[in-house]
């Protein structure tokens, strides 16, 4: 009988369900799909899914270990640096194989930004720039933003936190893409935007971008974190491969 291969996907981005979807129906393998439980009501892959934090490098260590895992996959957001980095720490101190899946950030030869290396050089970039501004860059670094009192923001959020600073100067717009250019067009001249504030999270292109720059409007840029050390890995293809030659297997995917 054929051992069982364990993996363990971290998941956050796109790529990571659509991974758990194709490897759960491949033979000989046990997928446990885990997020982290920011989000209400996720779409989850038809696998085993635990939802909540591990407890940090020890209590990963400990999960990895007691279940048997072969193998994690680290497929978190870009910008979401400390599971990162516990996943790829357990992983060492269990001894167990770890790679991480990537999105490759966005590049463009027609759209030109600002780049900020954090969020705080972004707030200082930003103190310079347009006075309404439409911030995409999650719940997390708001704070840093707002406090630039002379200007104003229109916040887009997948869902509603109680964590919103009680100031005056934003307004928040609850809405789940992907969004069209039409859409993006009319929302930014509605509320007269004059500078957008991203995170370079890469996947599919997104049309703010093009409608900014159909609009003339400015954009500020953060960059992607330096990922973890070990095997970094672009796509479900590279994946499989990768799969493939650690495990001496010879799966395929549609």
């Amino acid at each position: 009988m054929k051992k069982i291969i364990k993996i363990l996907i971290l998941g956050g981005i796109y790529e990571a369900k659509q991974l758990a979807s194709k490897l759960t129906k491949l033979p000989n393998v046990k997928i446990v799909y885990s997020l982290a439980g920011k989000t209400q009501n996720p779409n989850v892959p038809d696998c085993e899914t635990i939802t909540g934090g591990f407890g940090g490098i020890q209590g990963l260590s400990s999960y990895i270990k007691t279940r048997g895992f072969d193998l994690v996959i680290d497929a978190t957001h870009p910008f979401a640096t400390q599971i990162a980095n516990n996943a790829y720490t357990s992983s060492k101190r269990t001894s167990t194989a770890y790679i991480k899946l990537c999105r490759k950030p966005w590049e463009s030869d027609i759209i030109n930004w600002t780049s900020a290396i954090n969020p705080e050089d972004a707030v200082r970039k930003l103190a310079k720039m347009g006075n309404r501004v439409f911030l995409t860059t999650g719940i997390h670094a708001l704070q840093h933003f707002l406090l630039l009192e002379n200007k104003w923001f229109l916040i887009r959020l997948i869902e509603s936190s109680s964590s919103l600073p009680s100031l005056q100067n934003f307004e928040v717009l609850l809405d789940r893409g992907p969004f069209e250019q039409f859409e993006e067009l009319e929302l930014l001249k509605r509320n007269r935007i004059d500078t957008i504030v991203s995170k370079n999270s890469g996947g599919t292109f997104p049309a703010k971008l093009e409608a900014s720059h159909k609009l003339g409007i400015p954009i500020l840029m953060i960059q992607q974190p330096e990922p973890p050390r070990g095997a970094l890995l672009y796509s479900l293809e590279e994946t499989i491969d990768w799969l493939n030659n650690r495990f001496n297997i010879n799966w395929r995917i549609d």
